[in-house]
């Protein structure tokens, strides 16, 4: 298998598959608009978010209702096509996997043995509070597998799943269902999860959510030609974060910071971006835990020698450099 390199990915190369249970694994065609209707005057609101805003009478009412709704699906769930194989290929490389839920234990428990689809050592449902799209709820799935989380992958066929994927740094992939408002919180999506193993068989690059914009700007070979280019972070300026910021925008995955430099008062007064905590700190690995947010991919180094730019007119520079 040709490994997929930065700055694309594919989930192929992922250390560890975190996955939704509920119409990735197993259907169990749940439809909350009773519930929605009964409670919230058909408001399509997160459930178990707003339940602590009722009366507690109320509340343990539409705990029964959604246990209820959810318990009836899971006894007549059906495993989603795709599921089984999905599992027998994450098995058959080593490839670690969980199961992060919104449904309760009971149901989750009850639709696996109703379809035959085999639960994972590690399986976290809303009895274990916080819940997606919370990012504790797979870190604390990515801590059990003993993975870093930036190198799982969330799959999910719903809104929270990408939401709590994006804020807990993990790739999202999207099955089963299209929902084009959805694109900003996802990496890439697959019609079904048939599909996304006939991709996992035969992986090509993906570009990822934080170079989208790019590469429809300026093409998947400007990505390949920018990305191997070291930078050097300028010793003199006033707001590193801002400049590597910019540079990673436009490409930039390695960046050199000049050894011993550390984030000096006068630098964290003028970027906004660098927290307190890291005062006195390598500015390199300030740099780089700031950048790991937005673009994961970079590396940030202690070096000398790398590409000088301006702070300014950097885009034309590159493009001078790659002349």
């Amino acid at each position: 298998m040709q490994p997929v390199l930065p700055p694309f990915w594919h989930p192929a190369f992922a250390h560890a598959f975190i996955l939704d249970w509920d119409g990735v694994l197993a259907e169990t065609h749940l439809d909350f608009s009773r519930i929605r209707n009964r409670y919230f005057q058909g408001r399509r609101v997160p459930l178990l978010e707003y339940a602590r805003f009722l009366p507690e009478e109320t509340r343990l009412e539409l705990e029964k209702d959604i246990f209820d709704l959810e318990m009836h699906g899971a006894d007549n769930a059906e495993p989603v096509p795709g599921a089984a194989e999905l599992l027998d290929w994450l098995d058959n490389r080593g490839i670690p996997w969980a199961v992060v839920s919104r449904n309760c234990r009971d149901s989750i428990d009850l639709a696996a043995r109703r379809t035959g689809i085999r639960l994972p050592r590690v399986v976290l449902s809303r009895d274990e509070e916080p819940v997606k799209p919370h990012p504790e709820a797979l870190w604390k799935a990515a801590r059990m597998l003993g993975v870093n989380s930036a190198r799982c992958v969330m799959v999910g066929d719903f809104i929270y799943d990408h939401v709590g994927a994006r804020r807990a740094g993990m790739r999202s992939l999207l099955v089963q269902r299209w929902e084009p408002s959805w694109v900003d919180w996802i990496d890439q999506a697959c019609p079904t999860v048939v599909s996304l193993l006939e991709e996992l068989d035969s992986p090509r690059p993906w570009v990822p959510w934080e170079y989208r914009d790019l590469a429809r700007r300026k093409g998947t070979s400007w990505m390949e030609s920018v990305w191997p280019l070291k930078v050097q972070i300028p010793t003199g300026s006033p707001d590193p974060a801002s400049f590597a910021r910019e540079a990673a925008s436009l490409g930039v995955g390695h960046f050199l910071v000049e050894p011993g430099l550390a984030l000096s008062v006068p630098r964290w007064e003028k970027s906004l971006a660098l927290g307190r905590e890291w005062l006195g700190q390598p500015l390199y690995e300030s740099l780089e835990a700031y950048l790991a947010g937005r673009f994961p991919l970079a590396v940030v180094s202690e070096g000398v020698g790398g590409l000088d730019l301006p702070e300014t007119g950097m885009e034309e520079a590159l493009e001078e450099a790659l002349a």
